[in-house]
């Protein structure tokens, strides 16, 4: 599910842990943060957890997000 931050007074969205800004320069940023390897198998809201890192190492805040729907019986 999708997160999106203001950084540095700019907006980004992370969605399929994939940054997209106005700015191409943050979004380059920004995803050069992300694994190489990908978000966690075991991470169903891996979208939320890298604009939370982005805005830990970046200064900001999440403005939004839609956290995935907790299925009874999935293991994550």
């Amino acid at each position: 599910m999708s997160a999106t931050v203001r950084v540095v007074g700019k907006l980004a969205q992370v969605d399929g842990y994939e940054w997209f800004s106005p700015d191409k320069g943050l979004q380059e940023l920004l995803n050069a943060m992300l694994s190489p390897l990908g978000p966690s198998g075991s991470d169903p809201n891996s979208d939320y957890h890298a604009a939370e890192a982005a805005v830990k190492l970046l200064g900001g805040e999440i403005i939004d997000f839609e956290s995935t729907e907790y299925v009874e019986g999935v293991v994550y």
